[in-house]
């Protein structure tokens, strides 16, 4: 395999926990029947965090131009995943939610890339598991850290 040459100084550990994560997700998609896409899982996942939200609110979470954040809002609403209500606060604005299916999608989805990721950490020896454990709270720390 061939190493492509990066500008970034950034360091090794970056750069190896960069190429880690992308494999790793990209991995438990595998595993998953979803035929949903990254995005829309995101966005599932975001509006499952924070409750109902405003399209404009879904877009800055997700780091999302808000025009691909109304795309992906009606892709999920077709499906059924999401429910658009008004917005209490504001009658011209709606907010966006899980509907009973959109929660039911999520959990089949978590179960399975749970399991697909459990089978992947009884490979690892104990002393690896327990290494993985150990990093548990400063990888909680990068992922909540915006």
């Amino acid at each position: 395999m061939t190493q492509i040459e990066s500008p970034l100084t950034a360091g090794p550990t970056a750069a190896r926990l960069r190429f880690v994560l992308v494999r790793l997700a990209r991995t438990l998609r595998r595993v998953s029947q979803s035929t949903l896409t990254p995005s829309q899982v995101s966005a599932l996942a975001t509006v499952e965090d924070f409750g109902p939200l405003r399209i404009s609110a879904l877009a800055t979470h997700e780091a999302m131009d808000p025009s691909v954040a109304t795309r992906v809002v009606a892709s999920l609403e077709v499906l059924g995943l999401l429910i658009r209500t008004d917005d209490p606060g504001d009658k011209r604005a709606s907010l966006v939610d899980l509907s009973e299916s959109g929660r039911r999608a999520l959990i089949e989805l978590w179960n399975e890339r749970t399991l697909g990721l459990n089978s992947r950490l009884e490979r690892l020896t104990q002393k690896e598991r327990h290494a993985v454990e150990t990093a548990l709270p400063a990888l909680e720390k990068l992922a909540r850290d915006n």
